[in-house]
């Protein structure tokens, strides 16, 4: 009787989890076949960001977006501003940000996809226009308002990136979404993106004019100014004083008399190539700390101590680590991050890095090999 039950059991079971599949991919497909017919739309977005590091952004904006099946970058053209910050304009070919203040635009004409971080372009919310996941089967949820596919990933173990998921709740009428949440976990803090659509309008003729780009006959064009080398002034020059506090509380000072080769290591939790490159830089004062490399990071936001200890500890990160400042972001120009400084044995910034590249052990050893 026991082995009946069992048996009896197994197989409701799976007739359970075969008719959740089949209802999740009948969902799927109304899905797919409710954004086939999406050729323009006009939609308000509010947006809530929640960063591991505690802060909340939270703006509202409006949204246009219309299909383009010959752009390979994102498959639709995208008009999106916020009631407080910028306006973007994605025209297929280029990209627009856009000042109506100060009646002036700055244009890009070889956008990537990053442009949809950009002031404005955050707003766009891709899954209204084109199926996202293929590759991956979502569970299904409900409730009385939405069908909700929840897409879970796999870990980002580099990034100490965790838990990956999102969320459409689609419209039970229209099977188009109405929110859409993208959560992670990283140094066992969450970071959340929610974007809630509103007054949503389809395949309206007006939805056109606004990619009829009138502003460029009376806009003027700024113009950016050529890539240049901030840091090129720093180089060849004595290391200004600073008193950098380390996690445990004592001082050392970037004028050190050690006598020491020094990289510094300007780095946020929340950034990934810093992450990815830790080992890197880890390995590089294991290998020369006996010839006289001397490794410090400067994590640039003391707040987001606690979350930097797990993620060193995780990593196996042991070179000392220091607090910086917004005076220390100023001196050393640390405008993006990663950023490696190489200081000599005398006290004399040698080298400047945004990013990690392996010219850095180049020099190191140039360096050392210099003093012997």
């Amino acid at each position: 009787m026991k082995n009946i039950k069992t048996i009896l059991f197994t197989l409701l079971s799976f007739s359970f989890v075969s008719a959740q599949g089949q209802q999740v991919h009948k969902i799927v497909q109304q899905y797919k076949d409710a954004l086939t017919k999406v050729q323009t739309l006009d939609c308000k977005v509010e947006q809530l960001d929640t960063f591991v590091t505690g802060h909340v952004w939270h703006y509202h904006g409006q949204l246009s977006m219309l299909k383009n099946s010959a752009d390979s970058l994102f498959g639709f053209q995208f008009k999106a501003s916020k009631t407080v910050g910028g306006e973007a304009l994605y025209d297929g070919l280029s990209e627009f940000q856009i000042d109506h203040k100060k009646k002036s635009y700055e244009l890009n004409t070889m956008p990537r996809s990053y442009i949809t971080g950009s002031p404005g372009g955050q707003l766009v919310v891709p899954e209204l226009m084109r199926y996202q996941d293929h590759d991956y089967t979502p569970e299904l949820l409900e409730n009385e308002q939405y069908y909700i596919l929840r897409y879970q990933y796999p870990d980002l173990e580099e990034y100490d990136v965790r838990q990956r998921e999102k969320k459409i709740f689609l419209n039970k009428g229209s099977y188009l979404p109405a929110k859409v949440i993208e959560r992670q976990v990283t140094l066992d803090k969450k970071q959340v993106i929610t974007r809630i659509i509103t007054e949503l309008e389809l395949n309206q003729q007006a939805h056109e004019q606004a990619f009829v780009k009138n502003f460029l006959g009376t806009y003027e064009m700024t113009v950016e100014e050529p890539d240049v080398d901030v840091h090129a002034k720093l180089l060849e020059t004595q290391v200004k004083n600073f008193e950098l506090e380390t996690f445990d509380g004592q001082l050392i000072s970037t004028t050190t008399q050690s006598a020491k080769l020094r990289l510094y290591d300007f780095w946020e939790v929340w950034c990934g190539p810093c992450v990815q490159s830790m080992p890197k830089v880890q390995a590089l004062e294991e290998k020369y700390k006996k010839e006289g490399l001397e490794v410090v990071g400067v994590l640039m936001d003391k707040n987001s101590k606690d979350s930097a200890e797990k993620l060193l500890s995780r990593k196996g990160i042991n070179f000392q680590q220091t607090f910086g400042d917004q005076t220390l972001r100023e001196y050393f120009k640390v405008w993006g991050i990663p950023q490696y400084v190489l200081i000599d044995q005398e006290g004399t910034i040698k080298k400047i890095y945004q990013g990690y590249d392996k010219e850095i052990e180049d020099q190191i050893q140039s360096l050392l090999a210099e003093s012997k």
